[in-house]
């Protein structure tokens, strides 16, 4: 899995702090940086591996990281040739099938099992007066919390096989149609582990009920939308798009969320903007 850019900048100022300037670091050196690094959330957790017989690999892996800050081009190159011969020789298709299938079979389990343990669950849909109170209060936070400049995402979906919070992190800043935002400066798409620093997310709903969820998300959606908050501000386009169901029938019980995302600075303050429909078709021709 690729690194943040949070973390690759880390490895780059580590080196400048304890060489004065970008260039390679003898043993010590490489511990005293991976010691600094390991205290960092966004570390690789392989690098936090502490037996001994790993920390050989470990610090060749951290050498040859300094290296590629040092030879971007070469390391750019170097990507491409890569990408391009696994392509050529049929490798890149053939891990991507095995991950598809994995993929899939993962979440089919994770559905029965979410089916399982809810189907006694049942939660009835939320009369008007209740749905009113609950949107009018988030939008009054996502005002509050938000100020003159931030921006705001609201989204819902499904968390079978995993946490509430790790659904919404992937619905928010994850992969597919999920890829709401990318860099201003090299235009890369947004993971959210690249702006957790800078944001908060909240759930204000989780439950087995999808309309519940699904008119939780409009309802914010349309109050902000119809109040004048701007595109620029907002990562969502259109209020109440698509439901969190899928294609399961909307009376099974299943686990769903709501969630808001809220940073107090703008997009461009933490250096990202919008994703465009030619920042995806860019991304599907470097794939072919």
């Amino acid at each position: 899995m690729p690194w943040p850019e949070t973390f690759r900048a880390a490895i780059e100022k580590g080196v400048h702090d304890i060489a004065g300037k970008l260039c390679p670091l003898d043993g010590d050196e490489k511990r005293q940086l991976l010691a600094i690094l390991r205290k960092r959330g966004d570390c690789p957790d392989g690098w936090k591996n502490m037996a001994p017989k790993k920390q050989h690999s470990i610090l060749k892996n951290l050498h040859q990281a300094i290296y590629r800050l040092m030879n971007p081009d070469k390391r750019k190159a170097d990507n491409d040739r890569n990408h391009a011969r696994n392509r050529e020789n049929g490798n890149q298709k053939a891990a991507n099938d095995r991950n598809n299938a994995k993929r899939s079979q993962a979440t089919r389990e994770a559905n029965v099992q979410a089916i399982l343990a809810n189907k006694d669950h049942k939660e009835p849909p939320w009369p008007e007066d209740t749905l009113e109170k609950k949107a009018t209060e988030i939008v009054e936070m996502i005002v509050d919390k938000c100020g003159p400049d931030g921006f705001v995402h609201v989204c819902g979906g499904a968390w079978p096989g995993m946490t509430v919070d790790e659904a919404a992190e992937a619905e928010c800043f994850g992969i597919g149609s999920n890829r709401h935002a990318v860099f201003i400066d090299d235009s890369k798409f947004v993971r959210y582990r690249d702006v957790s620093a800078h944001v908060e997310l909240f759930t204000p709903y989780t439950g087995t009920n999808c309309v519940n969820a699904d008119e939780l998300e409009k309802r914010v959606q349309t109050k902000l939308i119809d109040m004048g908050w701007p595109q620029h501000r907002r990562m969502f386009v259109r209020k109440g798009a698509g439901s969190c169901k899928g294609k399961r029938d909307a009376g099974i019980p299943f686990p769903y969320y709501t969630c808001v995302l809220i940073c107090e600075q703008s997009m461009e303050q933490i250096g990202i903007r919008l994703t465009t429909e030619k920042d995806r078709a860019s991304r599907k021709r470097k794939r072919q």
